[in-house]
C-alpha cells in the first residue's frame, strides 16, 4: 500500500494477476478552462502527476477543440479527438480510446462527464459540492435543467467506482443527498500554488490600472448571489464613520448580468470587473484582507490562496470554510452584516491580529501541497487497478 489515504481494501483471495505498469487516463479538458477551481486542481495535476508516479503511465484525454503541443505543456502523452459536446464525447470517442490505450483507470474531476455505459477501466470522478442542489433557483434556467442535473448527477456518482471530493463537509453532503456509500467516497487534499515576492513597483501600477487607492478591502465572485457580496457592501456602510478613507474592490464580472441593487453602489465600492489571474495575487496582497462570506462552499480556493499571500481573511462559519480556514481565519455569520463589520473591524483596529493571521494563514496554507495532491491521487488509482480478481472493493478514508 502506497499511502495511509486508503485505510482498507477488501480482496477474494484469487491468484495474482501480471501486468505491466498502470495505465491511468485523466480527463484534461478543465486544465484549458480559465482558471476556476476545477480547471485549476485539473491543470496542477496535469502538470505533476506523471513525475509523481513514475510507477504508472498517464494520459490526458482531450476533445477536439484543444490546441495542439499540449505534451509539452503537461510532460504527460495526449489524446485529443471526439466532440465537444460534453455528454457526447464522455459516450462516444472516450470509450474507443480508453479501450484503444488499454487504460485501467481513468479519472475526471467532473461530476456528470463520464460514461454511462460499461468500460473495463475502473471509473473516479469528483463531486466538489452540491451547490446546484442546495441554491437551485440561481443555478438552473428552468424545471428541465434542474431535472436533467438531478438524473444525471445520480447515475454518474452510481456509475463511479470511487468519487473525490475536497472536504469533510462535501463528503457529508454527498452521502446525505445522494445515497452514496461512505466507504465510495475519499477526500484528496488540495494544493495552493507558490507565490513570487512582493514586488512594490508592480504593485503600484496595478493599483493605477484598476483604479484603486488604498486602503481597500477585497471580495471575490462580483454579483453571484452565493457570494454574498451585497452584505459585504453593506458591512462597508457600517464603518464608514470609523474608516471613512476604507474602499471596497469587488472582482468579477457581473453574475448573468445581474447587478447589485443601485443604492448599495457609491465612490467607496469599486466593482472591477474581470481581473486577469496574473493580475489577482498583487491586487489581494495590496488590500487589507480578503472578505469572502460565501453562503456555501466544498472547499474555497480563494480563502487558501489569499492566506498563502499573507492576506488576512474573513469568511464565513458555515459549510466547509471553517473546515479548510482552520484557526487561520476570523468567521462571521454570512446571514448578518453586523458580524462580517464586526470582524473586519477587528482586523483593521488590531494591527497585531492582522499580522498574527498573516503568519497563522501562511502556515496553514502550507499544508495544501499539489505534489500531496498527487500522491494521493496516485495511490487511490493504484488501489483501484485490476492487479487481482477482486469482487466488491471497500476504498475507505
Amino acid at each position: 500500500m502506497r499511502s495511509g489515504l486508503i485505510s482498507s481494501i477488501e480482496r477474494h483471495s484469487a491468484p495474482k494477476v501480471l501486468r505491466g505498469e498502470p495505465r491511468i487516463a485523466i480527463d484534461g479538458r478543465p486544465a484549458l478552462w480559465p482558471r476556476t477551481g476545477i480547471g485549476t486542481i485539473a491543470c496542477n495535476i496535469l502538470e505533476r502527476i506523471q513525475r509523481a508516479d513514475r510507477a504508472s503511465l498517464y494520459f490526458a484525454y482531450f476533445d477536439d477543440g484543444a490546441p495542439g503541443a499540449l505534451e509539452k505543456r503537461f510532460q504527460i502523452a495526449c489524446r485529443l479527438g471526439g466532440s465537444r459536446q460534453k455528454l457526447v464525447w464522455a459516450n462516444t470517442w472516450l470509450p474507443r480510446q480508453l479501450q484503444r490505450d488499454n487504460v485501467d483507470v481513468f479519472v475526471t474531476f467532473l461530476d456528470k462527464e463520464l460514461p454511462l455505459l460499461p468500460t473495463r477501466a475502473r471509473i473516479v470522478s469528483m463531486v466538489h459540492d452540491l451547490i446546484p442542489l442546495r441554491f437551485p433557483d440561481v443555478v438552473f434556467r428552468n424545471a428541465a435543467h434542474e431535472l436533467y442535473y438531478k438524473i444525471l448527477i445520480r447515475a454518474s456518482v452510481r456509475r463511479s467506482d470511487l468519487i473525490l471530493t475536497n472536504s469533510e463537509f462535501s463528503k457529508q453532503e454527498i452521502v446525505r443527498e445522494l445515497g452514496v456509500d461512505e466507504n465510495k467516497i475519499c477526500k484528496i487534499t488540495l494544493g495552493v500554488n507558490l507565490q513570487a515576492p512582493r514586488d512594490e513597483a508592480r504593485d503600484v501600477d496595478m493599483l493605477h490600472r484598476y483604479g484603486l487607492k488604498r486602503p481597500y478591502v477585497m471580495a471575490l465572485g462580483s454579483t453571484e448571489p452565493r457570494k454574498n457580496n451585497g452584505r459585504v457592501i453593506e458591512a462597508m456602510r457600517l464603518l464608514q464613520q470609523e474608516h471613512p478613507d476604507l474602499r471596497l474592490a469587488i472582482a468579477g464580472n457581473n453574475w448573468r448580468g445581474l447587478g447589485f441593487k443601485s443604492d448599495l453602489i457609491g465612490d467607496r465600492v469599486r466593482q472591477l470587473g474581470h481581473v486577469a489571474d496574473e493580475d489577482l495575487p498583487a491586487l489581494m496582497q495590496s488590500a487589507e484582507m480578503l472578505v469572502f462570506p460565501s453562503l456555501h462552499e466544498g472547499f474555497g480556493f480563494p480563502v487558501i490562496e489569499a492566506m498563502a499571500l499573507g492576506v488576512p481573511v474573513v469568511t464565513s462559519s458555515v459549510t466547509a470554510l471553517p473546515e479548510v480556514a482552520a484557526n487561520a481565519a476570523l468567521f462571521a455569520d454570512p446571514n448578518d452584516v453586523t458580524s462580517i463589520a464586526e470582524r473586519m473591524k477587528q482586523i483593521l483596529d488590531n494591527p497585531s491580529l492582522a499580522n498574527e493571521l498573516r503568519v497563522r494563514g501562511r502556515a496553514r496554507a502550507g499544508q495544501f501541497r499539489w505534489d500531496t495532491t498527487c500522491a494521493e491521487l496516485a495511490a487511490l488509482c493504484s488501489s483501484l487497478v485490476d492487479r487481482h480478481e477482486w469482487g466488491s472493493d471497500a476504498v475507505t478514508q
